[in-house]
């Protein structure tokens, strides 16, 4: 199944080949992997990434209306629990301009209404204030601190350890 989910400004839609240059230009950046779990992409991995990402509908480019520009991906994730994370990354170059939001809000009224689903999770690097920030203009709920979490090693193979905030978003939060 192909989704699309359109907003005044932007379109959420399945990975394309033909987005290989916009989506390398933010995950290449160090700004971007600096809070997630990989290091700056090359051409070929983020080549893979969509090759993998291109059949799935939970993982979709945010784009421009106007210039048809990918600026980011944002999706979701299920556990081996049936919870539902949410999950994005924004080229910094087109940060505080209510991107992020709006395609956050789109992707939640996606998720609540026609997927069915009664809740929603999501994370991120404490020092990580505007994924926080973003989480909270969104209606998420801060629901606890997890200190000394590994997400990924450093250039020696030593785990790199960060503290996250764990967010949850109920279906009667919204808007409230």
């Amino acid at each position: 199944m192909m989704i699309q989910l359109d907003t005044e400004r932007l379109i959420l839609r399945n990975y394309r080949d033909t987005d290989l240059n916009d989506v390398h230009d933010y995950f290449s950046n160090e700004e971007v992997a600096r809070y997630e779990d990989f290091d700056p992409m090359t051409v070929e991995e983020v080549k893979e990434e969509i090759r993998e990402w291109k059949d799935m509908d939970n993982r979709l480019v945010v784009e421009l209306k106007e210039s048809n520009k990918v600026i980011g991906s944002i999706g979701y994730w299920i556990d081996e629990d049936g919870d539902y994370s949410i999950d994005y990354d924004f080229n910094p170059a087109y940060k505080k301009q209510g991107y992020a939001t709006e395609a956050g809000q789109e992707l939640l009224k996606y998720l609540f209404n026609e997927v069915g689903i009664n809740q929603i999770y999501g994370d991120c690097d404490i020092r990580n204030v505007n994924s926080w920030k973003l989480l909270e203009r969104l209606d998420f709920k801060r629901i606890k601190q997890i200190d000394n979490e590994s997400y990924k090693d450093d250039a020696a193979g030593n785990p790199l350890l960060i503290s996250i905030y764990i967010y949850l978003l109920q279906s009667g939060d919204i808007g409230n």
